[in-house]
């Protein structure tokens, strides 16, 4: 189901700040006071500003597009001001960054980007027209970055991606690596829309594209996102990922997978609206790939380690390709950064989940060995609703459940290897909701 999008409520003259107003309170009340700094025109050399004033300057972009911009490099805590999107900032699909922030190992810090419209920049692939792997602690709020060639933003070490729209552009919405980031109140949507970003002859999902992916982070939040339509995975942890947060996020009508966790350690993923993804209505027809992938929740060797529990609860997931997917493959892997990939110590719990085809849940090996089985994953307390009693075979998914590499449509066999004794079966077109009718609030 197609969420009503930032864009459309803009559209409709309605701001929503979300829940990140306390966050925002200084940044957006400098804007609303007028910007105060060095004065910025579209003739400005924009670099020659920067290099000549102390770091920590703001710049105040006035009304107009500027076919200049091109790579620039900012100072530590200085801010630039967009103007509520009245700069315009266009790559003229020539110049490849708008402000690029590695260009030494140790890049600017506390930078401040905001209100701007920025686009049509020819953005390398996994490279954000904002882009910055290199200096902590950046803020990317409030603006419109879209039709790049890759993605919209690229980000390290405690960034505040907030507010914004990354919509429509070539590869993906975001590309996120470092420490301790924060992703809360964006629309992501409508990447990749096309499917360009394609170079595996086809096997897209094995490249970096759709809503965006994360690798290599630690403590990375997503929070209060919507994110729609876009050509591949939603939310997307790629290896090594370690503490990652989903919360309260909108992820609909996305090609693959709408979250999907991999080679990565020690998640929670509550509260959050996930539907109709990898359906024949999402872009290019959906991934559809048949077995247990482009699930709503998708797990690949990927769980929790050094006695944490990784939570999947209070999420409400409606008319995916397959519900909530745990998979084991291959059996045989390489370690990561904090030892060997496995499914393990998962917690599904209190979730409503709805299908009409696929798997509502359940856990899957591919090749030898059975852990995903006996390792500490666990179902209880789920509301499961389906349209008809006996499964729809698609030649792919044969049952309701998937278990010890079979598969079953009965909640009593299901509870009979120890899962969900709480849990509810109902024969229904409606939406089931989490228990309490929790639906799209964490607990």
């Amino acid at each position: 189901m197609r969420r009503m999008t930032w864009r459309r409520l803009a559209a409709a003259g309605i701001l929503l700040l979300g829940a990140g107003l306390a966050a925002l309170a200084v940044p957006l009340a400098a804007h609303l006071a007028g910007c105060s700094g060095v004065t910025v025109i579209p003739s400005s050399d924009i670099q020659n500003l920067i290099d000549s004033n102390p770091a920590g300057s703001t710049f105040c972009f006035q009304p107009g597009t500027y076919t200049s911009a091109s790579q620039l490099e900012p100072r530590s805590n200085d801010v630039f001001d967009g103007d509520g999107q009245q700069a315009v900032l266009d790559g003229g699909n020539k110049y490849q960054f708008a402000f690029y922030g590695d260009a030494n190992s140790t890049g600017p810090s506390g930078v401040t980007i905001q209100n701007f419209k920025v686009h049509n920049y020819a953005t390398p692939l996994q490279r954000g027209v904002i882009q910055d792997y290199n200096g902590p602690n950046w803020v990317i709020l409030g603006n419109d970055i879209e039709h790049s060639a890759a993605a919209a933003v690229a980000t390290g070490n405690y960034v505040q991606v907030l507010n914004n729209k990354l919509d429509n552009n070539a590869q993906e919405g975001f590309s996120a690596h470092g420490t301790g980031g924060l992703y809360q109140g964006n629309d992501i949507s409508d990447n990749n829309d096309e499917l360009g970003s394609d170079p595996h002859n086809g096997s897209w999902a094995g490249w970096e594209a759709g809503a965006g992916k994360a690798a290599f982070t630690t403590n990375l939040t997503f929070k209060n996102n919507t994110i729609n339509n876009n050509g591949c995975n939603g939310l997307w942890m790629d290896t090594d990922n370690y503490g990652t947060v989903v919360e309260n996020n909108t992820i609909d009508n996305n090609c693959g997978a709408g979250i999907y966790e991999e080679d990565s350690y020690n998640f929670t993923i509550t509260g959050n609206d996930v539907e109709s993804n990898g359906m024949p209505s999402s872009p290019g027809g959906g991934r559809q790939p048949g077995w247990a992938f482009s699930a709503a929740i998708q797990l690949r060797r990927s769980g929790c380690i050094n006695g944490a529990i990784c939570l999947i609860a209070n999420n409400t997931v409606y008319d995916n390709y397959n519900g909530i997917d745990l998979i084991e493959s291959p059996a045989t892997q390489s370690p990561g950064q904090y030892g060997n990939y496995y499914v393990q110590n998962v917690a599904v719990q209190d979730n409503g989940i709805s299908a009409t085809k696929g798997a509502l849940t359940g856990a899957w090996q591919d090749g030898e060995g059975n852990l995903v089985f006996s390792n500490g994953n666990t179902w209880q307390g789920n509301n499961y609703c389906v349209s008809q009693a006996t499964h729809p075979n698609d030649g792919y998914t044969y049952g309701w459940f998937g278990w010890l590499n079979g598969w079953t449509d009965s909640l009593s066999t299901w509870q009979g290897y120890g899962h969900d004794s709480s849990g509810t079966f109902t024969l229904t077109t409606s939406k089931c909701t989490p228990p309490g009718g929790s639906q799209g609030q964490a607990p």
